[in-house]
């Protein structure tokens, strides 16, 4: 079995050991964004039985929708990891499947937030989370209380496209959840909106937690076609509501992802050679 990586730098030692794991029975190659093949199909490069789409530049995807189109197994897809990186078409797939999420607005500048009638019923209802509408490292996410703060972002980050995010009110934690495909692992954290210090997580047993969180986290990922993923869930008013999904994240926050990730691959492949 032919496996690609394809990351947007050297992999973190989470997929370093799964891909050294994979090379005892596989044929694996890593690809960064200095070495990304042109493409694959007829006269370029024979495509992979599977691809591993980890990296989220424009390049990577386009790669591996030529892997896809020459009939490789992309995961995540390139449509599901494109879809889940624009926060808007992110709201409206769980909208349209019937996942709890805040409402939102998407304008293509946060200066139009500012404007009278931004919010489709008039007045924008204070406050909100305001985020760059495409998912990225240095993107902006931030609690805006009114006007006031909204119009001190404007010089930095007036241009930016954003989606803003009625406030769900909780207690001041997030609960995070990897989905490894069968696999769930799950961690109480200060909210991202607070503190970005993840040595303290509190890991929950799945088994533990209501099914209503764990179908949110679920539905989340069907709704956008992901397997591998992360999702972000408050918990206002005893029901979780999900505020972010993130596409095949490094997973260095979960329990175990690398036998997780084994595992899953093991079936991924397993049935790729089946069904070839």
């Amino acid at each position: 079995m032919r496996i690609h990586l394809l990351a947007e730098a050297a992999p973190n030692p989470v997929l370093t050991a799964v891909m050294t794991e994979l090379g005892r029975t596989h044929e694996v190659a890593v690809f960064d964004a200095g070495t990304l093949p042109e493409g694959y199909g007829p006269g370029l490069l024979e495509p992979p039985d599977v691809v591993l789409l980890k990296s989220r530049t424009p390049e990577a995807r386009r790669v591996a929708r030529t892997a896809e189109d020459a009939g490789s197994l992309v995961v995540n897809p390139p449509a599901a990891t494109t879809a889940a990186l624009d926060r808007a078409a992110t709201a409206d797939a769980l909208e349209r499947a019937g996942v709890p999420a805040p409402r939102s607005w998407s304008v293509p500048a946060l200066r139009e937030l500012a404007m009278d009638g931004a919010a489709p019923a008039g007045d924008l209802p204070w406050p909100l989370v305001v985020k760059s509408r495409t998912s990225s490292r240095r993107d902006l996410v931030r609690l805006v209380s009114g006007r006031e703060e909204l119009d001190e972002l404007l010089p930095d980050w007036g241009d930016e496209p954003v989606v803003a995010q009625e406030f769900a009110a909780n207690d001041g934690f997030d609960i995070k959840v990897w989905v490894i495909g069968d696999d769930l692992s799950i961690a109480r954290r200060r909210s991202a909106l607070e503190s970005i210090d993840k040595t303290a997580d509190e890991f929950l047993d799945p088994a533990d937690l209501p099914t209503e969180w764990i179908r949110a986290a679920r539905d989340a990922g069907a709704a956008l076609g992901l397997q591998l993923y992360g999702v972000d869930l408050l918990i206002t008013g005893g029901r979780p509501v999900v505020v972010d999904v993130n596409p095949f994240p490094g997973f260095r926050g979960a329990q175990g992802p690398a036998d997780s990730l084994l595992r899953f691959l093991s079936t991924v492949t397993t049935t790729r050679t089946v069904t070839a």
